[in-house]
């Protein structure tokens, strides 16, 4: 997963002892915890993602945008940034050729009409998304949106009456809260691990005031998109990412609050996109040990590194070296806040920004302009599965579920004599399922198959769209592997194609 970031910030004690007994005296009325009803009533709404054609990952001027707006990232993250890692999809970029990658994530159905939650990170370059319910079915989906600021992706899958989670309030979680996550590590689906609340909100170097809940529930590869319940089974995040050196959970995780995860939502339900206000100034914490050089003696407000030519915060006066100490308020504020009171500000409206400049304060009005936005390539925006490689209705149509077989020779040319069909290349359906190169396909549901005209007659005595089960060899070992079907094309053998 990326480093979704935000900066560390220091308060004064007396707030920070302020906040910590109103939090401590709010959590004092916790009921008993009882994960085993939680996973129980949350667990049918948590689903897999399968995603294949893996290759690219769509970087344009929404990542431009955001690479630049935390310029202090690289000195303020240090060590912290470096080990900040997605608890990515498992199974990334297996798969072969160009776009040939898969991997599978966990998401958690929020609506139920199909709208489904799952993190950006895991869908990012994916071509063919397919999602897998607790009662074992499968849907092509659909991306409607997604936003790397805060590792949101939205898919849709066609349904409805789905089981949908039951929302909690993040806002009230506190340090030393039980909760647990659900999804599937490693594959590994609808695994429940608990842990408690170690921070919240934690906002974490170069983030762009994105907050997070950090929690030392286990989360590894295949977690990420996974929901994030409290003792009482109410989901109130969205699990993210790992703090690892190795890439191993290492005991520190964070997940978005679904707070913040909901809004987006509703904004990629709505347009497709998450729209931004910005004014074209790059900014930094302002650290304690940076706030006595400019005058300051609380590490609060936003320094200035750069102000973009052309920008609203060039044309208003904004200079390097300047600190933005409030954002439309009289008393100083957080970095972090003055990030978010500047990003969620609608675009065309004004802002008054308090500035400290050479050791006096002066106000100034910046109009806010539309920052740049992720958007789904035209390749996917509202298409299914197959639409969304790029094909149209005919080109869907599959031949032989997607796979190409070739016969199998030995070092002189002769080839082996052994049952099973040799695969050369598995896309489709079957590189959905799974199949990849070098796979041995030895029967179709009960019929075993020999060559390319006992694989034929088979399938055609499976109805067309129902479920095709593969008995497949890799290695030594055999599994039958479900297949869902898309239409097929005219039956080759009948054609006198042979591949």
């Amino acid at each position: 997963m990326r480093a979704v970031a935000a900066a560390l910030l220091g308060v004064s004690a007396a707030l920070v002892g302020l906040a910590g007994w109103a939090q401590e005296r709010a959590c004092a009325a916790q009921g008993a915890v009882d994960f085993v009803a939680a996973a129980a009533r949350q667990g049918p709404a948590v689903v897999g993602v399968s995603v294949a054609g893996l290759g690219g990952d769509w970087r344009g001027a929404a990542d431009n945008a955001n690479d630049a707006n935390d310029a202090g990232a690289a000195d303020a993250a240090g060590t912290a940034a470096r080990n900040l890692r997605p608890s990515a999809a498992w199974g990334q970029g297996q798969g072969q050729g160009q776009g040939g990658g898969r991997g599978m994530t966990s998401g958690f159905i929020v609506r139920s009409d199909g709208y489904i939650l799952t993190s950006a990170h895991a869908v990012i370059g994916g071509r063919q998304f397919v999602v897998a319910t607790a009662d074992q079915r499968r849907f092509d989906a659909t991306l409607v949106g997604f936003d790397r600021r805060t590792d949101v992706a939205l898919l849709k899958i066609a349904g409805t009456g789905l089981a949908a989670v039951t929302m909690g309030r993040s806002s009230r979680l506190c340090p030393g809260e039980w909760v647990a996550a659900m999804g599937a590590p490693f594959g590994f689906e609808r695994s429940v691990t608990a842990g408690v609340v170690s921070a919240n909100p934690r906002y974490m170097p170069g983030g762009n005031g994105v907050p997070l809940i950090q929690t030392d529930v286990a989360l590894n590869p295949g977690s990420s998109g996974g929901p994030l319940f409290d003792g009482r089974g109410d989901v109130v995040g969205m699990n993210s990412m790992i703090y690892s050196a190795s890439g191993g959970y290492f005991g520190v995780s964070f997940s978005l609050p679904i707070d913040t995860a909901m809004r987006v939502a509703d904004e990629l339900r709505a347009s497709g996109r998450v729209t931004r206000g910005q004014i074209g100034a790059r900014t930094q914490a302002l650290s304690a040990d940076l706030a006595p050089a400019f005058g300051l003696r609380a590490p609060l407000g936003a320094l200035v590194v750069r102000v973009d030519a052309g920008s609203p915060a060039e044309n208003a006066g904004l200079r390097s070296g300047d600190v933005v100490l409030a954002v439309d308020a009289a008393a100083p504020m957080a970095y972090a806040d003055i990030q978010e009171r500047v990003s969620s500000s609608r675009p065309g409206t004004r802002l008054t920004l308090s500035v400290w400049r050479r050791k006096a304060a002066l106000s100034l009005q910046v109009p806010v302009a539309a920052g740049a936005a992720d958007v789904v390539p035209a390749g996917l925006a509202g298409t299914d599965m197959g639409k969304g490689m790029g094909m149209g209705s005919d080109a869907a149509r599959e031949v032989r579920l997607g796979l190409e077989f070739a016969q199998r020779k030995g070092p002189l040319g002769i080839g082996f004599a052994d049952a099973g069909l040799y695969v050369k290349s598995a896309s489709g359906s079957a590189q959905q399922a799974g199949l990849r190169f070098g796979d041995m396909v030895l029967a179709v549901n009960d019929t075993g198959v020999s060559g390319l005209d006992d694989f034929d007659a088979a399938l055609r005595s499976v109805g067309e769209g129902d479920t095709v089960a593969l008995l497949v060899m890799r290695g030594a070992t055999r599994n039958f592997v479900a297949i869902a079907q898309r239409a097929r094309a005219a039956d080759p053998a009948r054609q006198g194609a042979a591949r």
